[in-house]
């Protein structure tokens, strides 16, 4: 089984690391992601599986506010559907206009790395 990444976000209470895997039956996508309770300090880990990047982003973009997660990595391949994604979003719903500004930076960062900048040996 090869295990590549694909997508990489977080926030300040979840985040995790979308896969693809191939060399294995079932589903090609795999999302390893946690949640945080900083009332209760626990830690929740998951494991789903997706048939297809469109599935993740449906699943991703139930959050209204998905673009001020952060990310950290987007596959070369998905780079061009995730800017025009993010050309239709409503920035001002933050009324800060620093963090308007930085997370705007982050995914330009992260749209515009080299292939290779973001990858772990797995």
């Amino acid at each position: 089984m090869a295990k590549e990444l694909y997508f990489d976000i977080s926030t300040e209470d979840s985040g995790g690391s979308l896969y693809r895997v191939t060399g294995e039956g079932g589903l090609p996508f795999f999302y390893s992601h946690s949640t945080y309770d900083d009332v209760t300090d626990e830690v929740k880990l998951f494991e789903t599986r997706y048939a297809d990047f469109s599935a993740f982003w449906k699943e991703l973009t139930r959050d209204s506010k998905w673009y001020y997660q952060h990310p950290m990595f987007v596959h070369p391949e998905q780079r061009e559907f995730v800017r025009r994604q993010l050309a239709s979003v409503d920035w001002s719903v933050h009324p800060d206009k620093k963090w308007q500004e930085s997370h705007q930076r982050q995914w330009k960062k992260v749209l515009t790395d080299p292939d290779t900048y973001y990858r772990p040996n797995l």
